[in-house]
């Protein structure tokens, strides 16, 4: 048999024969030895971590947590909108929606306080809807005094139907209406049942999932929680259904100041569309359950049974 001289690869000291099935100390310079290349100490792991993390995107700390963005998603009005991840050794993927300067210190405040009180929900169907509405995950400020609210990523969700407009200006097929307002119609009939109207139902506040034909509605900064009076609730979420119906008729349209009915769109969904777009007296009495059950009438007299049908978000996929 071949004789095995081990020695420190550091410092060339013999090592005891221990070294050729795990990991030893050299008695001469102290460093830890082993023959496998797959072995890590978990201090190096560590502090190798630890170097990536410095040298990895700029990172956001909100909440305790440090979040490193990724990609912007789009910017409004009142917030820019980036991809980010929770550093550390269990990721999540979150959004973050970071005030613009000269934004209102509560602004972002009040949209988390919504958010937490429509996940806190008891109005009937409150487990299967609260996964359809956004999920507030910590609220804080950046070094440079800039608001960010942390919300949970929804997989599968491409971008807004505005972000759709741009890439059909002529307007979509009106199939693909049908489902994208009965998906919004039926997350308003739970909201509206636990006295909540969004109050800016613009297709910028519409994200789409386009494989499962999904709506999720966002935007709820300034959603109302109504008095129990009739009066009161019905004015607001007539308003939602109102502009609900405005901004399905602009995914149709080709036109931008007042989106008109196109000729082709048949004729019982462009009498729905019509009626819920311009009679606040009639919304408040068919409400956002009674509206979706007159839609599937509407769709099943101009399209025939329901079928799935695949819908892209760009012409090009």
């Amino acid at each position: 048999m071949d004789a095995i001289s081990l020695i420190c690869p550091q410092c060339g000291g013999p090592l005891p024969r221990q070294a050729l099935w795990r990991t030893v100390t050299c008695l001469y310079c102290t460093a830890d030895v082993t023959r496998s290349e797959d072995v890590v100490q978990a201090s190096r792991f560590r502090a190798a971590y630890q170097r990536s993390v410095a040298l990895a995107a700029p990172t956001i700390r909100c909440g305790h947590r440090d979040y490193r963005t990724l990609a912007q998603l789009g910017a409004g009005a009142h917030a820019k909108i980036m991809l980010a991840d929770r550093v550390g050794a269990l990721t999540e993927r979150v959004v973050l929606k970071i005030a613009h300067d000269g934004v209102p210190a509560d602004y972002l405040i009040r949209e988390r306080d919504v958010l937490n009180q429509l996940q806190a929900g008891t109005a009937p169907g409150a487990a299967y809807f609260s996964q359809r509405l956004p999920q507030a995950v910590a609220l804080g400020s950046t070094a440079d005094a800039h608001r960010v609210l942390v919300l949970r990523h929804p997989t599968g969700f491409w971008g807004s139907l505005a972000d759709v407009k741009r890439h059909y200006p002529q307007g979509i097929d009106a199939r693909h209406v049908v489902w994208m307002w009965r998906r919004v119609l039926e997350v308003l009939a739970y909201a509206h049942a636990d006295h909540w109207a969004h109050g800016n139902l613009a297709p910028e506040h519409l994200l789409v999932q386009p494989n499962d034909h999904g709506i999720l509605i966002i935007g709820w900064a300034r959603a109302r929680r109504c008095r129990p009076s009739a009066a009161d609730r019905g004015a607001w979420q007539a308003r939602d259904l109102m502009q609900l119906a405005w901004s399905m008729r602009a995914m149709l349209s080709n036109t931008h100041d007042e989106p008109a009915i196109p000729p082709s769109t048949p004729r019982p969904l462009a009498a729905l569309l019509t009626q819920a777009s311009t009679d606040a007296a009639w919304c408040i009495a068919q409400g956002a359950e009674g509206l979706n059950a007159l839609l599937g009438h509407a769709a099943r007299e101009s399209f025939g049974p329901a079928r799935f049908i695949h819908f892209s978000p760009t012409p090009s996929l």
